[in-house]
């Protein structure tokens, strides 16, 4: 062989070498990037190629799979798609996937290597492949009730809100409400001419439908914020004497005033309150016995009590993961201290918050981690797991807990809260009413449990109204009857 096509042939298999070498490097290095990269239209089609697996509530699917005759095989559909749209998330072709659907993407679209066995065997019996399942713990006619609760509310107008109810001794979540809602079902159809248009008119909804209040926005929680008031007190005494729900608060009997300042405190409706016990004064919701009791037992032990419940720590996964919850941090200035201790100031709060903190006191002190799936399923429905209860906080010890639970019947029985009462079963409760800024409505709370002597769940409705001719808005007026249509549709589905 002559010197120059020696040279060529060398030539010729160096690029060779180069083009294997070059070949392995993209199909086992970046075989990972190209293959989730967004423009690779491969994934897409993939995902949408076999069922993907339901979403079950109460033994029925409430999301599924169904074939189609297009490129993309099959298409999600929701069943009550508003219903449980904060729950499920969707499953879009553009817009990719939210809440369950996003955090179970691996078990419901098959790629969960626990269903590996199962994929390789229906591949060999050429059955195609398909999804695991998941089973959520939300019971079906607490949903029902506390989705039409938010909805009948405004009286024919769209108000913003959220219901979240609580299984006190596990966690389990058994409502989980935003309003307004929104169609999944409008996100998942594969015309994406009508998905842009859905997704266009929800980013320009000034109500945000598609936001999940009840995991991802804070409010100020206005009174329900007593319940850990009163706790602080319980911890800390006043004036270095023990606190119980009998001992007798000396404060102002209409309006507290801070010295060296033009700032005030009243109560909401005009109560007289000064001198009474702190039951009487929780019972009552008395402003000024409560600022009187932030004062005293001051700005940073309220916020190390406050830290106990969870505030000022990252928000609970459910698997989403909710926002944190914020109590002010090194507050002095006894004006700010004494609205921290009724829920104003920068104190905030999401619905999720405000039902754990009635859980906390209706199972004992013990704050159960909040969760929404019960199980994994695998192809066949065969159970892969089931999700193991767990503390997620102590804050306070269990004659606390009882001495605050004796406080909350008192508001149903006997105060702010008699909207809650229900025939044969004693609720437990704390009404709140937040305000807000200038011009704004202020926010109606209810936190409760029941049945009080052996608690089944525990709920927190928050209600916003908007409309400028509301008129005057209380949480026993506008957010207690929500949560009573809530317990009564747990403790039904549970005879």
């Amino acid at each position: 062989m002559n010197r120059p096509i020696k040279k060529v042939a060398i030539f010729c298999l160096a690029l060779f070498a180069a083009l294997f070498v070059n070949a392995n490097y993209i199909q086992f290095v970046n075989a990972s990037s190209y293959s989730s990269h967004p423009d690779n239209r491969r994934n897409l089609i993939y995902a949408f190629q076999n069922p993907r697996g339901e979403i079950i509530v109460d033994g029925k699917a409430i999301a599924t799979s169904t074939p189609t005759t297009g490129t993309l095989k099959y298409q999600r559909q929701y069943v009550n798609g508003p219903l449980y749209a904060q729950a499920t998330g969707y499953f879009s072709v553009n817009y990719g996937s939210t809440s369950i659907e996003h955090y179970e993407n691996a078990l419901l679209q098959g790629t969960d290597s626990r269903l590996a066995t199962q994929q390789f065997l229906n591949t060999i019996e050429n059955k195609g492949k398909s999804g695991g399942s998941v089973v959520l713990t939300l019971n079906a006619a607490a949903q029902q009730a506390a989705y039409n609760g938010l909805a009948n509310v405004g009286n024919g107008k769209e108000v913003e809100g959220a219901v979240v109810a609580l299984d006190p001794k596990t966690g389990a979540i058994l409502a989980l409400v935003s309003a307004p809602s929104f169609d999944p079902n409008k996100l998942a159809t594969h015309n994406t001419t009508d998905e842009a248009k859905a997704a266009n008119a929800l980013a320009a909804d000034p109500l945000q439908p598609n936001l999940d209040r009840a995991l991802l926005q804070t409010y100020p929680p206005g009174s329900t914020f007593k319940i850990i008031t009163s706790a602080a007190a319980m911890d800390n005494g006043i004036n270095g004497q023990p606190v119980d729900e009998n001992t007798v608060i000396q404060s102002p009997l209409n309006v507290l005033t801070f010295p060296d300042t033009n700032a005030s405190l009243s109560n909401d409706a005009g109560e007289t309150c000064g001198n009474t016990t702190l039951i009487q004064a929780f019972t009552q919701s008395c402003n000024t016995v409560y600022g009187t009791v932030g004062l005293d037992v001051g700005g940073a032990k309220l916020q190390a009590e406050a830290e106990k419940w969870g505030f000022n720590q990252q928000g609970p996964s459910v698997p989403m993961t909710a926002a944190s919850s914020a109590f002010p941090k090194n507050v002095t200035f006894d004006a700010s201290v004494a609205q921290s201790a009724i829920g104003q100031f920068n104190v905030r709060m999401t619905p999720l918050q405000g039902a754990l903190m009635a859980a906390t006191v209706a199972n004992g002190g013990v704050m159960m981690a909040p969760y929404l799936v019960k199980q994994e399923l695998d192809t066949k429905g065969g159970v892969i797991s089931t999700t193991q209860p767990h503390q997620l906080y102590n804050p306070i010890t269990s004659d606390q807990a009882n001495q605050l639970k004796d406080m909350m019947v008192s508001v149903v029985q006997n105060g702010t809260g008699t909207a809650a009462q229900i025939n044969g079963v004693q609720v437990a409760g704390k009404t709140g009413t937040a305000q807000r800024g200038a011009g704004q409505n202020a926010l109606a709370w209810f936190v409760s449990f029941a049945p009080a002597n052996d608690p089944k769940v525990a709920v927190a409705v928050l209600v916003q109204d908007n409309n400028p001719n509301a008129g005057d808005i209380f949480g026993g007026t506008l957010a207690a009857p929500i949560a009573k249509d809530v317990i009564q549709a747990v403790l039904g589905s549970q005879k």
